[in-house]
Parts: C-alpha cells; structure tokens; sequence
C-alpha cells in the first residue's frame, strides 16, 4: 500500500512539473509571436504570455517549496 503512494506521489510531482514546463513554453510562444508580429508591450498577447509564463514558474516554485 504504501508503495502506490509514492507511486502516486511520483506522478503527481511529474504531473506537476510537466504542466508546469508546459505552462512555461505556452507562455514563451506567446510572447515570442507576439512581439514578432509588432505587438506592444500592453497587447493582448504579451500580457497573456507573461500570465502564463508567471504561472508556470510559480507552480514550479511551489511544487518545489512544498516537497510534492
């Protein structure tokens, strides 16, 4: 029994971690296309490009923080 639970433990962290990095990336792109394409610094895409990218890191953050 115990040893499903860190199983389960295990995928959670890389669960975490996975949607974290993804988070991370979605935000990265956004930025990345935005500011290609002639965007400002208060469009649409570059705010929502920093929202993801802030989420990411502060989930990763916290994962680690929490020891999950």
């Amino acid at each position: 029994m115990a040893g499903s639970r860190s199983r389960g433990a295990r995928a959670y962290q890389g669960s975490i971690r996975a949607l974290s990095l993804l988070f991370i990336a979605v935000g990265l792109v956004l930025l990345a296309v935005t500011l290609f394409a002639g965007g400002g610094p208060l469009s649409v895409g570059t705010l929502m490009g920093a929202v993801f990218l802030a989420i990411g890191m502060l989930r990763l953050w916290l994962s680690s923080r929490m020891g999950v």
